[in-house]
């Protein structure tokens, strides 16, 4: 990354010495400050939504170890003032990751006009330094420009009876390809579902402890001889049953996933699933809420298992085909 900076300041102070309004050289230059500047956005929110996806996770332990703790007015008003923080991280983490996504996509699209200008640069006659600085710079730039999003493409699941062993060969071994995709596309999808459920799990508990502090609050008190400070329970009394103890596990999880996965899987997966659970994605990903993209990943998630089954069954027709013809 250092080095990175480095060959882009070296270009710029370069080029600029020189370089005239409207000339290739000029839109260069402006095209790597866009892309300077898009970098080091993408870089200042990634280290805020680390800063915040740290914090959150501690609040889920901290939360965790609370709930395993005997009930007790202190213990439940412990517990709901860190559910309450932990929401108001985790809203604060899924906005920082949202804008996130979004400064990912502005820098990838800088990269790919950066590279557009240096090519246009180096084809209208830059020579000598000037253009072992572009090509050095393209070829750092090259590897990082994302490539587009491409569909998978599933091949032809009928069994030709006409066909010879080689070429149901092949076509066992494309399906065997896209059953790969699939796989990928399933896994990311479940993990996709983990992450959404622990943030509305999350969000749940926090709608439950505040309906019961309101219970609370209306409450006569229960205990006429209260501890100093104290509203209505005794040090060791139990105040009413929480159900929020039980939502929330130890394990790990992520955060709240960028709606831009919505947006790649709609398109790699237009020819998997059938149109309506694509509808469900995007619509899904628009709304913004947890609870919605969880029902849309949890239903593409299982159009794409079954389409991986289909395929599967298949391939073993192919293959059981090509085996017969062998003998």
């Amino acid at each position: 990354m250092y080095r990175w900076w480095i060959v882009l300041v070296l270009t710029v102070a370069s080029a600029t010495a020189w370089a005239q309004p409207g000339s290739p050289a000029a839109v260069t230059v402006k095209a790597q400050e866009v892309a300077t500047a898009s970098e080091r956005r993408v870089l200042a929110l990634n280290a805020q939504r680390n800063e915040l996806h740290a914090r959150w996770e501690g609040e889920l332990r901290a939360i965790d170890r609370l709930k395993q703790q005997r009930k007790s007015w202190r213990q439940e008003r412990e517990l709901k003032d860190r559910l309450s923080q932990a929401n108001e991280t985790a809203t604060a983490l899924a906005r920082v990751t949202r804008e996130l996504a979004t400064a990912q996509t502005q820098l990838a699209g800088a990269r790919r006009v950066l590279v557009g200008a240096i090519d246009s640069e180096l084809a209208g006659g830059a020579s000598g330094a000037r253009a072992e600085q572009l090509a050095r710079l393209k070829s750092q730039l090259v590897p990082q420009v994302k490539r587009p999003v491409r569909r998978i493409v599933l091949p032809n699941l009928d069994v030709d009876p006409n066909a010879d062993p080689e070429d149901l060969d092949q076509q066992a071994s494309a399906l065997r390809d896209a059953e790969a995709e699939l796989q990928r596309q399933i896994a990311g999808l479940e993990k996709q579902s983990k992450d959404l459920e622990r943030v509305v799990e999350l969000r749940k508990s926090h709608d439950r402890a505040i309906v019961l502090d309101r219970r609370d609050d209306s409450q006569p008190s229960r205990n006429p001889q209260q501890a100093s400070g104290g509203r209505g329970f005794g040090a060791g009394e139990a105040s009413p049953q929480d159900d929020a103890g039980s939502t929330t596990g130890t394990g790990g999880g992520g955060s709240e996933p960028p709606p831009s996965f919505e947006a790649e899987a709609s398109i790699v997966l237009s020819e998997v699933v059938d149109p309506s659970t694509i509808d469900s994605l995007s619509r899904a990903q628009r709304s913004g809420d947890p609870g919605q993209r969880l029902k849309a990943a949890a239903k593409t998630r299982d159009a794409v298992k079954a389409k991986l089954e289909l395929l599967r069954q298949k391939r073993a027709l192919v293959e059981q085909r090509a085996k017969q013809l062998r003998k």
